[in-house]
């Protein structure tokens, strides 16, 4: 009989940190429903990194749309783990970091309801990494509008994150520091895979 109890996990962290990678590697692992954020969907995005400050709201809220569309569509009883480079808990913290005033109070009007609407994860998985080591890899990996991104920017979405797990309380979080992570490394991604299904298994 097949239990209709399998585990939600998303994941967290600053750009370039290996929340795609990691979601993609562990749901292979589990054989899980992979649910991956529509980045390059949003039109918004180019103009954002060229202009943050013009563009930042429309950018948020093609975000919220295509992240509430992607993540109401998981049954909150499941007989497949499933597997999220994101949850919904990106988008007000985002939100929160990047917009001003009477942004940040239209964004909110505008998302009334629309947080409950969607599954939490059973566990969080936070990845982070150096700074050096983050802007390495969004330059390796090569995407032009990205080009902008500093260390100023990563450390402000890392204090959006502190921010928000202290309010949520760290227990429905796991963190890990992925700088030295070796992605060819069977031990490596195993002790990494355990620890996570251990915490979701106390959900």
């Amino acid at each position: 009989m097949v239990v209709a109890n399998q585990p939600y996990i998303g994941f967290e962290g600053p750009i370039g940190a290996g929340k795609t990678t990691l979601a993609q590697l562990l749901a292979l692992h589990l054989g899980a429903t992979l649910v991956l954020e529509d980045v390059d969907g949003n039109a918004f995005l180019p103009d954002f990194y060229a202009d943050r400050d013009r563009w930042a709201l429309g950018t948020q809220l093609a975000f919220l749309i295509s992240r509430y569309e992607q993540l109401r569509t998981i049954p909150p009883s499941r007989t497949r783990p499933v597997i999220s480079d994101y949850t919904q808990a990106k988008d007000p913290i985002f939100a929160r970091t990047l917009l001003h005033d009477r942004e940040v109070e239209l964004y909110e009007r505008l998302t009334v309801g629309l947080d409950a609407s969607v599954p939490r994860p059973d566990v969080t998985v936070y990845v982070d990494a150096r700074n050096d080591i983050l802007l390495d890899r969004i330059r390796r990996r090569n995407r032009p509008y990205e080009a902008s991104i500093d260390a100023e920017y990563l450390d402000a979405l890392r204090q959006a994150y502190a921010r928000h797990h202290s309010s949520i309380g760290r227990l429905q979080v796991l963190s890990f520091d992925t700088s030295e992570l070796n992605l060819r490394s069977e031990s490596h991604l195993h002790g990494l895979y355990k620890k996570i299904l251990a915490a979701a298994s106390m959900r």
